[in-house]
This record gives structure tokens, C-alpha cells and sequence, in this order.
């Protein structure tokens, strides 16, 4: 997409709070603090990680105008500095690397904890420059198998690039007699079944829901090629309880 004669990178945004992510990320450091640390020292090592993320985010090679500045310049001035032993540069590249996906900038924080101490960090969100927010299709124009959207559905290509479909490649229709048959870039369908979301004909049940209608338990009975050039798969599926076996 091209706006003012920029090219913009547009990007799904994680359902999972991203305080809760850099939570994760920071816990070998936080751990590092003791059992009962001051919300201060909690805060000093919220703010390291705080940058170590936003450096990692802005870095990646996802994006078109990525800045790489700011990460060389932390893996400088952490060195000689430990996590139990290990290289501190090195942990947060780590706990990172199951986030990569995730193209939110912290702009802002706030930390506390509640009467238990359980830890709350609350973040404004930003966006790396020339990247964009997706904005999510309707549900009634989406297909959902085994838990999740046919165009969130991610069939890794690089250590740093993806392939998905959106949803207006993923069609489906319902037959009088509940019958559902659903159009799917092959893709994507082989990921269903590689993550084992889809199972083999007639054996194992999954969710099915076309268009904001749950179908509940549905059974794979066919599996078709189809397309120009058998890109595309459609999957028929039965209510569960009226597949027979053999």
C-alpha cells in the first residue's frame, strides 16, 4: 500500500496485552531481583528491557525502513553484563524470538503491582515507522477452523518472513443438511494440518464456523483439489454425529 508516495507495511496486531508480553520477556531479569525487589529496581529493569524490545522490534527485517542502530548500540553497552551467567544480550534475544511476529513498539509505561504482588505493566502502543495497523475483516465474511481464522493462519517462509491469505481468499457454504464446504488456499490448509488442527478423513472432530455461524463438531470427509493450478483445497466436512464409520 502506498500513501503519500510511501510504501506502508500493514501488520495484524497480537490479541495478547502487550504488557503481558514484555513481562515475559523481562522474567529471567526480574528473577534476578530477588523475591521481594522495591517497585523501583522493578521499574529500572522494565525500562532495560522496555529498550531492548523496542530496539529488536524497530530492527527487524520485516520492515521496508528498518533501524538498526539502536539494537548494536545496546549489544555495546550490555556487554559484560550476566543473566545467571549468561551473556544479558543474549537472554533477551531469546526471550524475544518467540515474539518476532509481533510489531508493537512500547511508546509509554506504567508499573505497578496489586495487594498480592502480582505485577501489572499497562503500555501505549506504537508502530515502527512505515508500518501499519490491519484492520480486522467482519466475522461474517470469515471461516474459523480448529480455533482459529483461516486468514490468521501463518506458513512460515524464512527466519523472518511469513506467508498468509486474507480472508477473501476462504470461501464457504452450508447445506441444508449440515453439511459444510469450505474453499482454502492449499497453503493454508496444509498448515491446519501440520499444527494438527485438521485431522484425517473420518477420523478425529474439529470446530468449524463459517461466517460468525458455529457449526460445533464437524468431521473431514473429502478433501478436493481445485483451482487453476490446484491452489486451492476444498474441504467438505459432516456433523460429527452423523458420520459412520469405515
Amino acid at each position: 500500500m502506498r500513501a503519500f508516495g510511501r510504501t506502508w507495511t500493514t501488520v495484524r496486531l497480537p490479541e495478547r496485552e502487550l504488557g503481558e508480553t514484555i513481562l515475559d520477556v523481562a522474567a529471567p531479569m526480574l528473577a534476578g531481583l530477588g523475591t521481594a525487589p522495591t517497585a523501583e529496581r522493578t521499574r529500572e529493569a522494565l525500562a532495560l528491557v522496555v529498550l531492548f524490545w523496542n530496539a529488536s522490534v524497530r530492527a527487524s527485517k520485516r520492515w521496508e525502513r528498518r533501524r538498526a542502530a539502536d539494537l548494536n548500540k545496546l549489544k555495546k553497552e550490555l556487554r559484560g553484563r550476566t543473566i545467571d551467567g549468561s551473556p544479558m544480550f543474549d537472554v533477551l534475544a531469546e526471550r524475544c524470538k518467540p515474539h518476532w511476529l509481533d510489531p508493537r513498539l512500547v511508546e509509554d509505561w506504567t508499573y505497578d503491582e496489586d495487594a498480592v504482588g502480582k505485577r501489572r505493566l499497562v503500555c501505549t502502543v506504537g508502530l515502527p515507522d512505515g508500518v501499519q495497523a490491519e484492520v480486522l475483516p467482519p466475522t461474517e465474511k470469515r471461516i474459523k477452523i480448529g480455533g482459529v481464522f483461516l486468514d490468521e493462519v501463518r506458513i512460515r517462509m524464512t527466519a523472518t518472513s511469513d506467508l498468509g491469505f486474507p480472508y477473501s481468499r476462504h470461501s464457504g457454504l452450508i447445506a441444508e443438511d449440515g453439511t459444510a464446504t469450505v474453499e482454502a488456499m492449499m497453503p493454508t490448509v496444509l498448515q491446519l494440518f501440520a499444527e494438527g488442527r485438521l485431522h484425517a478423513l473420518k477420523a478425529d472432530s474439529v470446530e468449524v464456523d463459517i461466517g460468525g455461524r458455529a457449526l460445533g463438531l464437524m468431521v473431514l470427509v473429502e478433501v478436493r483439489s481445485a483451482g487453476q493450478h490446484h491452489d486451492v483445497a476444498t474441504l467438505v466436512f459432516k456433523p460429527a454425529p452423523m458420520v459412520s464409520g469405515g
